[in-house]
């Protein structure tokens, strides 16, 4: 079987999948990708150029693996007839439908288009393929409401349901032998790390806000802080290097993912805000290097790690466990709970769910 893989936004965990499934997967893959910049371009137009890209290509294709970052409806209209029968897969990383919005913006300046792109892909691809059930569960659920702002909704709601008939779940994975090849010693002092992407849906305020206090009140602690940063990042990330810099160790995006592993090695405690996460790659990678998890009690992590006592519930609970985790640290991980998440065992599942694809 040959898969084609395509990708309008390979960055971050984006990139961080396709490469994994290239290596993984028993089928043989092909990739079509741009490059991880201009999100809203790419959703918007990537389609087009991918598109073209397939066509002059000339490759035996059996199943088209596409992500949420592509309109599905375009890239099929574009193919040449050759491809047009060739099953997709949607795999949905996160959608546009469900995210929370900064606080200076309202109902009323949101823009819909992206929302309705995701809407649209459901329904032109062939399977829909979610990381996790927390974020199958609530798409549907919001997908519902969203489409209540357009006109003949009752319609669009129906077709809508029609999109989780052809839905399953299919996680992520990580590359559990690349990170215990990179495998280093803990740090002795309580190392705290941040590794998500530096904007407003992953609630730095929160975590930056609660460390500058921590570190007035005398604290002991080390910082290390990697993840992407973009064009615009919240303000809040300028002032915790000033006001944290006693504390830094690292600070920046790390590129190398050997030099990555070997930083969630020497980390002992992972604080987690976010506001918006349907699956949490990051969190995963860090607990399998035996980082201890302090996550909210929401989103995919209260769907993923339910049996676990790792969660907090308010913001005072969260400076709360967090003061108390860096005044007596222990060393307490979680790395036996998700083993089973190495990619050599999830991407058995892919094999045999892009086997039922073609059948």
């Amino acid at each position: 079987m040959q898969v084609a893989i395509v990708e309008p936004f390979y960055s971050g965990s984006h990139k961080t999948w396709v490469d994994a499934l290239c290596t993984f997967l028993s089928e043989d893959c092909i990739t079509f990708t741009l490059p991880g910049r201009h999100w809203k371009w790419r959703m918007g137009a990537g389609a087009i150029q991918l598109a073209q890209e397939v066509n002059q290509s000339n490759k035996q294709i059996d199943v088209f693996l596409v992500t949420d970052m592509l309109d599905v409806a375009v890239f099929k209209s574009l193919l040449l007839p050759q491809y047009r029968s060739v099953k997709i897969v949607l795999y949905m990383h996160e959608n546009q439908v469900v995210y929370p919005f900064q606080t200076s913006h309202s109902d009323k300046n949101r823009d819909l288009h992206y929302g309705l792109i995701n809407y649209k892909s459901m329904l032109t691809a062939d399977w829909v393929w979610f990381n996790s059930n927390f974020h199958r569960d609530i798409l549907f659920s919001e997908l519902e409401v969203f489409l209540k702002l357009f006109p003949e909704a009752a319609f669009h709601v129906k077709e809508a349901n029609r999109c989780r008939l052809k839905s399953k779940v299919i996680p992520l994975g990580i590359d559990t032998e690349s990170i215990d090849s990179k495998r280093m010693d803990k740090d002795l002092t309580p190392s705290i790390l941040w590794n998500h992407r530096w904007e407003h849906d992953k609630n730095p305020d929160l975590f930056f806000n609660t460390l500058i206090r921590l570190s007035e009140e005398g604290h002991t602690f080390d910082l290390y802080v990697t993840g992407e940063k973009y064009s615009k990042s919240p303000s809040v990330f300028s002032k915790a290097e000033s006001q944290l810099k006693r504390h830094v160790k690292h600070w920046g995006f790390v590129a190398d993912r050997k030099t990555y592993y070997q930083i969630l090695w020497r980390c002992n405690i992972l604080p987690v805000t976010a506001n918006q996460e349907f699956f949490g790659l990051s969190v995963l990678e860090a607990m399998y290097c035996g980082v201890q998890p302090l996550l909210p009690n929401r989103l995919s992590y209260s769907d993923l790690y339910a049996k676990l006592d790792v969660f907090y519930s308010s913001d005072d609970a969260f400076y709360d466990t967090l003061k108390g985790l860096v005044s007596n640290y222990k060393v307490h991980t979680y790395r036996s709970e998700v083993t089973n998440y190495g990619w050599k065992s999830v991407a058995k599942t892919y094999d045999k769910e892009l086997i039922k694809v073609l059948q």
